[in-house]
């Protein structure tokens, strides 16, 4: 798999999943101020395991309640998603839902995700662990379907930078 259509791949799934975030009902309220994240993915395509992507990401959050916390930037237009399903448990939500993503090409993206979104008592962390099940059609070359495999952290990391307000 080339480095652009895997990079493609992770920004598509990362930006869908910033809809995950925008369920309610969070079981606890995060610190305001300044966050660092940090994302790991692994994506299995025909029973190979694609090396893992790592990045990191700085953002000022105002808005407490974790289920609206933007975990990623907006999602571009051309990604749809459905309303998430939301669970609420004692460690946090469990958060299902689908997207789906058409480019110009004619490639659509179909996205089914699942994941465990779990704050911190304190408010001064945040994890979230899921899988995306990823199937690709329109392509001149057939695409393998993919499995994504996503854990994140966050945690505050003090106040936001003047800039920010």
């Amino acid at each position: 798999m080339n480095f652009n259509f895997r990079r493609s791949l992770l920004c598509l799934v990362l930006a869908a999943t910033s809809t995950l975030a925008l369920a309610n009902q969070a079981s606890t309220h995060l610190q305001p101020g300044l966050w660092r994240f940090h994302y790991h993915s692994t994506v299995q395509m025909d029973g190979r395991t694609i090396p893992s992507m790592n990045q990191s990401a700085q953002q000022c959050i105002t808005d407490t309640d974790p289920a609206k916390l933007p975990l990623m930037p907006k999602l571009p237009p051309n990604i749809h998603c459905t309303a998430p399903t939301l669970q609420t448990s004692t460690k946090g939500y469990h958060v299902t839902m689908s997207c789906t993503a058409s480019e110009p090409n004619g490639m659509v993206s179909q996205l089914g995700e699942d994941f465990m979104i779990a704050p911190s008592d304190d408010g001064n962390q945040i994890s979230f662990d899921g899988t995306v099940h990823q199937r690709i059609t329109g392509s001149a070359m057939p695409i393998p379907a993919a499995l994504v495999k996503i854990s994140a952290t966050g945690h505050h990391v003090g106040l936001c930078p003047a800039s920010a307000h």
